[in-house]
């Protein structure tokens, strides 16, 4: 409480002192202004009369000098008037003393603004520094508590288990020999007793263990039949995490002429576009996946304004292989430095250096949001085998507007990128396939329009599954 009054009475001496000086200057600068209220202070003044009347007395007029003047270029005017005399102006510096009533005002003005500002903080600063030292209270005030709790307790049960030590010794001695025998052939029961189920437990244990045996034996066999090996086949030279890869790498092969395989080994980028609703950003996800068990490249960044949102969806399986995020809480800027860091390590990476993945994803809004937007497409086109980058783009359409306003790279576009179009219900949920764009025959000829399905394994969840623990089984 005394440090609140001390403060109360600061603040009354601060507010009583500003008061003061505040008075004095709007008192100051009312009276510098006075001057500017009287025309005859400030401006020469000519006296005139109309030539017919007397020119006395209430005949004679008085107006100011520049404004009669201007009034006496009307000839009609100039003839009817005749001037009697010119009046100099009373104080030739009555606008410097608008000006310095001007200032003193605005000092006022600013002092009182400072003033409350200045005292706005402190009540604030206050505020917080009491709410600190109230809660450091509390806190000390309740560690008291618990520990006096604590103590109590303690001593409860230390005097509990003495009377009860006391109690039994005290029956333990009132026993007769017939007593005490019974009580150790009770003792010798109860001792084989839990041997027993001690022994229960073991076995129950190695039964357990046995079955944990028998579903690994039952993987293996599934794994040595995904992979293709025969009986025969000595396998002891493949892992399982080996089996596991080349089991998915058959599947991607063996599924419509291969064009999954194609998209995972190649680092041609690949745009994924679509409706809302079509699968986009979980394609690309299970596609950066495949990407990162079966060619080992690293997710390097994903750069999604809408990430908070899908970081528990289409990202999930993607955030624990720890990519860096660009563009988090709608930040464009973050996005465009996504731009810059690819544009930094696209100047020391080659095709020695490990595959790593990167995915842009809503480039239908980034026109216009920061400079570089229309140049991520064209970096993204230029020389990805130079710098092993696999980049994965996801927009609503395939127009330069919703690639980020790129302009003049049609061509690239079309003959240097996979570009999936998937397709939606009317009810704007995925079909699951969609139209491939990019694929080449034998010959190098572009097989344009070509009709694609994702099959029902193609999914983030299961591709992490089937290394971890529950292989897909693509024979069902």
């Amino acid at each position: 409480m005394q440090e609140i009054t001390e403060f109360n009475s600061k603040l009354t001496k601060q507010r009583r002192n500003s008061t003061i000086l505040v008075g004095i200057l709007l008192t100051c600068g009312f009276s510098a202004s006075i001057p500017m209220f009287s025309d005859s202070i400030k401006h020469t003044e000519t006296l005139y009369c109309n030539v017919k009347s007397s020119c006395r007395g209430a005949d004679i007029k008085r107006g100011v000098s520049y404004l009669v003047d201007k009034e006496r270029r009307n000839q009609l005017f100039d003839n009817s008037i005749k001037v009697l005399k010119i009046l100099p102006p009373e104080d030739e510096k009555a606008v410097l003393w608008g000006v310095a009533s001007s200032l003193f005002l605005l000092s006022a003005y600013g002092i009182s603004k400072a003033l409350t500002d200045h005292q706005e903080k402190a009540v604030h600063s206050q505020f917080k520094m009491l709410k600190i030292r109230a809660l450091e209270n509390d806190l000390i005030e309740q560690t008291h508590i618990d520990l006096f709790g604590f103590t109590k307790s303690n001593q409860a049960e230390i005097t509990k288990q003495v009377i009860a030590r006391q109690t039994s010794e005290t029956i333990q001695a009132m026993k007769s020999d017939g007593e005490l025998q019974l009580d150790h052939l009770n003792g010798t029961l109860q001792g084989e007793l839990s041997l027993k189920q001690h022994q229960l437990q073991l076995s129950e244990l190695d039964k357990e263990t046995a079955k944990n045996q028998l579903e690994t034996a039952e993987i293996k066999r599934k794994l040595d039949k995904l992979s293709g090996t025969s009986k025969t086949e000595d396998t002891t030279k493949t892992t399982p995490n080996e089996q596991l890869k080349q089991s998915l790498i058959n599947a991607l092969k063996s599924h419509e002429n291969s064009w999954l395989w194609y998209l995972v080994e190649s680092f041609t980028p690949i745009i994924i576009h679509g409706k809302a609703g079509s699968y986009k950003s979980y394609t690309a996800a299970a596609i950066a996946l495949l990407k990162h068990y079966l060619i080992d490249a690293k997710i390097e960044s994903i750069a999604d304004i809408d990430y908070d949102q899908n970081k528990n969806d289409a990202w999930k399986f993607l955030v624990p292989l720890e990519p860096n995020i660009y563009g988090q809480g709608i930040d464009w800027e973050s996005y465009n430095d996504g731009y810059i860091a690819a544009i930094e390590r696209s100047k020391h990476r080659t095709l020695k250096d490990n595959p790593i993945v990167s995915i842009w994803d809503e480039l239908t809004n980034a026109k216009g949001k920061f400079d570089n937007a229309p140049n991520i497409v064209p970096f993204v086109i230029a020389t990805p085998r130079k710098r092993n980058e696999h980049c994965i783009l996801i927009s609503h359409n395939l127009t330069q507007d919703c690639l980020g306003g790129c302009s003049g790279i049609s061509e690239p576009i079309k003959t240097q990128t996979y570009r999936l179009n998937l397709k939606t219900t009317p009810q704007a949920k995925p079909l699951f396939k969609g139209i491939l764009e990019g694929l080449v025959d034998a010959d190098g000829n572009e097989l344009e329009q070509h009709p694609v399905t994702l099959p029902d394994w193609l999914r983030p969840e299961k591709i992490y599954q089937h290394f971890n623990g529950k292989p897909i089984d693509f024979d069902s």
